[in-house]
């Protein structure tokens, strides 16, 4: 009986729901990810979406972010739902000193929320899904989180894209370079992070205004930005030249010429990869390399898998300092470019066979049909709807773009055999019952 006063099922601006025609194929898109994090040895883990406020905000020195706070009756207050999945990894770390051995290679799939305007293609909730290493301060850890990353979307059926990779010690020596005050940094960081997007014209006037350049100082800046050499030993040449007054930024350089060494001996194409000075990276724990990757074919979409090296957010809990570096997949927006770059398969349903089931008298036999294709380890159902009719069910089947379709009625139970209808290559035979499992499986594989 509908009520007088239904309520709206309209759901809250920034949020979205996925229907099962969107949730198969990105459960494809996610299982693909979790083979290549397992397949370099990383090991599942999962935290709690609320933490407290301050350990949030104690992750980010310079935390802007807006979040969404929460109030539980009878309990703590000061509660929120997290941003990332790094921060509460970091906690973790910290309150589990003994229960985690080191290095910690560690992934997670997990929703986070942020309290930004909701706009095209971003939302307030979202889903990352990370990998890290914990507790190895080697630039072959990051080497190996370059080679994750080119494997992971290489796995995923993308080829056009680049992984950019630069060094937050490099940028950090920038100051002394430019000659701002070194408590501009963040802010100078943050846009020069937006250059991609907004373009030099428009992030040098509000750097200027920030850190207070001259134009002879932007130009410097500038000439910095543009260091595009023709390899990434060439380019780290370059910065030790240009920067050679700045011991942290030559450091960095040194840093980015062992990580080529070890990302070329992993195997990873030069073609997918460079060193590119603009890549900073808006959050403020990063100490070391910074990764972020773009798609060429979407270049407007932004970066699908990005992340860096953060040594200091482990003793931020109190810990030990800790050395630690890892990368994010942004799933909504990659799982949307796959989408546009038609690599997604499109499936309406996990099922590869259904039994018809529109004779009461023979339901005993079609359940034990179903019965027979499950035990194969094939994804089977029985028809359950209020359609009664062959035509009506087999209408259904077709809809949902089933591979294999049963049809039982009296004459087959009486005979144990069943009709297989093979609907894409429009055959139907007769079989009998004990060899179904063969058949669809053949039809299916």
């Amino acid at each position: 009986m509908a009520q007088n006063n239904p309520i709206s099922p309209a759901l809250a601006s920034g949020f979205r729901d996925y229907l099962p025609q969107d949730m198969i194929p990105r459960q494809w898109m996610l299982d693909t990810i979790r083979n290549v994090f397992e397949r370099f040895g990383f090991v599942p883990l999962d935290t709690s979406g609320i933490e407290r406020e301050e350990v949030l905000k104690g992750g980010d020195p310079n935390f802007k972010m807006q979040i969404f706070k929460t109030f539980l009756r009878n309990q703590e207050s000061g509660l929120a739902l997290r941003f990332d999945l790094t921060v509460p990894l970091a906690r973790v770390v910290s309150l589990y000193p003994n229960e985690i051995s080191k290095p910690f290679k560690r992934y997670q799939m997990g929703k986070v929320w942020r309290g930004e305007k909701p706009q095209a293609g971003r939302f307030c909730e979202f889903m990352q899904f990370d990998a890290d290493i914990v507790g190895s301060n080697r630039t072959s850890a990051d080497a190996e989180i370059i080679s994750l990353m080119y494997e992971t979307l290489t796995a995923l059926g993308v080829s056009d894209f680049v992984i950019k990779v630069n060094n937050r010690k490099i940028l950090n020596g920038l100051a002394a370079y430019v000659g701002y005050s070194p408590d501009k940094t963040v802010e100078v960081l943050r846009l020069i992070d937006k250059l991609d997007k907004s373009g030099w014209e428009t992030i040098s006037s509000e750097i200027a205004e920030t850190a207070s350049l001259a134009p002879e100082q932007l130009d410097q800046l500038k000439r910095f930005l543009d260091l595009r050499a023709g390899s990434n030993e060439e380019t780290v040449n370059s910065v030790l030249e240009l920067m050679s007054k700045s011991p942290e930024a030559i450091e960095g350089a040194k840093e980015l010429a062992e990580i080529t060494t070890y990302a070329d001996a992993l195997g990873v194409p030069r073609s997918a990869w460079q060193i590119d000075l603009s890549v900073a990276r808006g959050l403020g724990y990063y100490t070391g390399p910074v990764f972020e990757t773009i798609l060429l074919k979407l270049p407007g979409i932004g970066s699908v898998f990005s992340g860096g090296r953060y040594d200091d957010l482990v003793a931020r809990f109190g810990g030990d300092n800790i050395p630690a570096t890892g990368a994010s997949v942004g799933v909504d927006r990659l799982f949307a470019a796959l989408e546009t770059l038609e690599l997604i398969p499109k499936k309406k349903t996990m099922t590869k066979a259904i039994v018809l089931n529109f004779d009461p008298s023979v339901e005993t036999y079609c359940n034990k049909a179903v019965g027979l294709i499950r035990q194969a380890g094939i994804p089977a159902e029985l028809y359950l709807g209020k359609e009664i009719t062959i035509k009506g069910q087999l209408a259904y089947a077709l809809r949902h773009e089933i591979p294999v379709i049963v049809i039982i009625g009296s004459r087959e139970r009486d005979n144990n055999v069943v009709q297989v209808k093979d609907p894409k290559n429009r055959v139907q035979n007769e079989i009998p019952l004990a060899e179904l499992p063969a058949a669809v499986r053949k039809i299916v594989d």
